[in-house]
């Protein structure tokens, strides 16, 4: 999976330009899928953690890396979504109950599925070859 910087996940000043990482739909797939799958044996409260910190940081990806996305018909009201999910005091924190984190990871991994989608979309051609 591509490398995700510190400031993806805190709030610093997002990289843009020639500098930005390269998305990587495939490990972001992964993480959401993986999160999804979760049912009833609910994971260590480290995995959950985990998890959202890594689906955090592919939703701020997501809005450094395309503007077309505020372009899109949904593409608004995810933004909206996404930026009331990544503020600091919405997290879970070592206080949160178990099944509250739990229902934050899935709220993060269905929305990043959402953007996932809406950018295999507008981006066909970078789709890999099979």
């Amino acid at each position: 999976m591509t490398a995700v910087t510190e400031s993806h996940g805190l709030g610093h000043d997002p990289v843009v330009g020639a500098e930005a990482l390269p998305l990587d739909l495939e490990g972001i797939s992964d993480s959401v899928d993986e999160a999804l799958a979760i049912t009833l044996c609910m994971p260590a409260r480290e995995d959950i953690d985990r998890l959202a910190g890594r689906l955090r940081g592919a939703l701020n990806l997501f809005l450094t890396e395309d503007p077309a996305f505020a372009k899109a018909p949904e593409g608004q009201q995810m933004l909206r979504s996404a930026h009331r999910l990544l503020e600091l005091n919405a997290r879970p924190d070592a206080e949160t109950p178990q099944f509250t984190a739990f229902e934050y990871v899935r709220d993060l991994a269905r929305l990043t599925k959402r953007f996932v989608a809406l950018y295999r979309e507008s981006h066909p051609a970078e789709e890999p070859n099979d």
